[in-house]
């Protein structure tokens, strides 16, 4: 029993670390139109940065901050220059998304090297939190709960503000929103950098638990999307479902059937869209 929500609460740990990941992602994709399958390679990109600060300063708080920071200005390059004038252009946003993802990968591995690298568990989190019989590190807690933070903010933002009533307008019609003399295109820009600077606070936050290594982009770019496509395009709370439904099946999977647990998230990925291809609480995006 102990074993099983041991396994458990690590599972919701890292449903919250592909949540932080696949929310960018879902922002841009569900949310603009915007297919950008350079996320994974930017993931890896803002972990590297984290990982340099924290070992130069020896600052977790500051690395996730610089991070976040430097893939905001990224991704304000990345739309500004090429992905705005693709607007509702998916193949065209996949190929060119595509390339980038390459050449950012070989930016990290000439700065950075092909060795893997793995963070310490910053020392105000390390130990274990302990409930009678049960052990569980304080560090997993800490992102169970800034993923909840997120997940509240991105909710409120999505369904209690102006700038989300404008967004969810633009989801349905851009063209009678721009119409009525909203500026849709700094929101587009913003909820794309928000998206795109997320990947860079899931990169730090999760290093100590994934590690990194200049070619992890590419799983990372096909959990997102298997993410996504379960819980469904357009709402935040369904790349939160979707996280849940992978994070868990994954963990657990690992636990008890470790031979066929890398097939679990595909079978699940590919029921979705067999059966409710819009994912679970999702929408239809095109």
């Amino acid at each position: 029993m102990n074993q099983a929500l041991v396994t458990g609460l690590n599972g919701l740990s890292y449903a919250f670390i592909l949540f932080l990941l696949a929310a960018g992602f879902s922002l841009t994709f569900g949310v603009m139109g915007v297919l950008n399958l350079s996320h994974g390679a930017l993931f890896v990109f803002g972990t590297y940065v984290g990982l340099q600060v924290i070992d130069s300063l020896s600052y977790f708080w500051l690395a996730i901050i610089l991070s976040a920071a430097a893939l905001a200005v990224v991704g304000f390059l990345l739309y500004y220059v090429c992905l705005k004038r693709l607007y509702n252009r998916v193949p065209e946003q996949a190929v060119l998304t595509i390339g980038l993802s390459y050449v950012i990968a070989n930016v990290v591995l000439w700065i950075w090297g092909p060795r893997a690298q793995i963070a310490q568990t910053p020392e105000i989190f390390a130990g274990a939190l302990k409930i009678g019989a049960l052990s569980f590190p304080i560090y997993r807690v800490f992102i169970c709960g800034v993923g909840l933070l997120v997940l509240g903010l991105l909710w409120w933002i999505q369904d209690r503000t102006r700038w989300g009533a404008i967004i969810r307008a633009g989801m349905d019609n851009k063209e009678m929103t721009v119409s009525l003399g909203v500026n849709y295109g700094l929101v587009s820009t913003l909820v794309f950098i928000l998206g795109i600077a997320l990947a860079g606070v899931a990169g730090v936050l999760g290093a100590p638990i994934l590690g990194v290594y200049p070619s992890m982009g590419d799983n990372l770019i096909l959990l997102s999307l298997i993410v996504v496509v379960v819980g469904g395009t357009g709402y935040i709370q369904g790349t939160m479902l979707g996280a849940l439904v992978i994070g868990l099946v994954d963990t657990f999977g690992k636990a008890y059937i470790p031979d066929a647990a890398m097939f679990f998230a595909y079978i699940i990925f590919l029921a979705i869209l067999l059966v409710r291809p819009s994912g679970l609480v999702g929408r239809k995006v095109f």
